[in-house]
């Protein structure tokens, strides 16, 4: 072989040799080098998201109105039904019918004590009393309180019943008002005032009521006694409304028959523990004055008329009471039913 061409072999063998050590080279990855962390290089690692419940969804609006449901409404309470009790008259025919009054005296053993006193009650009258429903003295009512009661029959010209309604109102003082039939046909609105102003109201059946010549309530039958007392309420419902009525009773005279008769109809009668002359002039207003005062005790029910000589008086007697520590209350206040 030629020298030439050995030499050309030696450059090609060189070329080929320096040519696949640059490809070589070339084809590695150098590493990269990583820092050490350090106080201004930290590592942090980012807490993974924890997948949350997507919110549910809402409907949109869709422009009707929404109705919000509503309870369903109460039924007010209605006042139990008044009933008119049925009186059978043979459950009555073996009591008396004589007729007796009230009568009842005070004594007190000393007169500075106005709580020391002890009442002394006819014995006729305590005996057609006995076994029924009754009271003269309100022992089971409020201490130191005082019953006043007025009898109303007739209306006088001097108006002294509103009169009276009004000296009551201005002092803030409850009291008992006994109706006769006759006196609520006559004086309709001042019924209707007496019991809009939260006072109370009794019966007195019908003073006009006659049996033959004889007049009061106490000479009718067993059938005509209720009837009567019955025709009252019919007029009290006519002002008071439905589903009321009265449940005292004052009766002028009685007999055991008649006490029994009411209790049956529902009614505690009431009789006095004092009364005085007061429908006429027969005392002077400070001998009226000093009469209440002087019969003042606790549970006391004092029977008034409505007169202009108790529109003189009661206001002055009102005003001492209250400053000798009693109050006033109607007679429901001691009797409940």
């Amino acid at each position: 072989m030629k020298r030439s061409n050995v030499i050309s072999l030696f450059i090609m063998f060189a070329a080929v040799s320096v040519f696949i050590i640059v490809m070589a080279f070339l084809g590695k990855s150098p590493k990269k080098s990583i820092a050490a962390p350090t106080a201004t290089n930290q590592v942090v690692v980012l807490p993974t998201p924890v997948a949350t419940d997507a919110p549910e969804a809402t409907e949109a609006p869709t422009g009707e109105p929404v109705v919000t449901p509503t309870a369903a409404p109460t039924e007010e309470p209605t006042a139990e039904a008044v009933v008119r009790p049925v009186i059978n008259a043979s459950d009555f025919s073996d009591l008396s019918t004589k007729s007796v009054s009230w009568g009842i005296t005070g004594n007190w053993s000393d007169d500075k004590d106005r709580e020391s006193v002890k009442y002394d009650i006819d014995s006729a009258a305590q005996k057609a009393a006995e076994g029924t429903d009754y009271i003269y003295r309100a022992v089971d009512g409020p201490e130191k309180t005082i019953y006043l009661t007025f009898n109303l029959g007739y209306e006088d010209t001097a108006g002294s019943t509103a009169k009276i309604l009004d000296l009551l109102k201005s002092n803030n003082v409850k009291a008992t008002f006994f109706v006769s039939k006759n006196y609520i046909e006559e004086n309709e609105s001042i019924v209707r005032r007496i019991i809009e102003e939260g006072h109370t109201v009794g019966s007195r059946g019908d003073i006009n009521a006659k049996s033959g010549s004889n007049r009061g309530m106490v000479y009718l039958g067993t059938k005509e006694f209720a009837d009567t007392m019955w025709s009252v309420e019919e007029l009290y419902q006519a002002i008071a409304g439905d589903n009321t009525r009265t449940y005292f009773y004052r009766p002028e005279s009685y007999s055991a028959r008649d006490m029994a008769l009411a209790e049956a109809m529902g009614y505690t009668v009431v009789f006095r523990t004092f009364d005085y002359r007061d429908w006429d002039d027969y005392y002077s207003n400070s001998k009226a004055l000093q009469k209440l005062k002087d019969n003042t005790a606790s549970g006391a029910i004092y029977q008034l008329s409505s007169s202009k000589y108790n529109v003189a008086v009661l206001e002055n007697y009102i005003l001492w009471a209250k400053d000798q520590g009693y109050g006033f209350a109607a007679i429901d206040a001691a009797v409940k039913q």
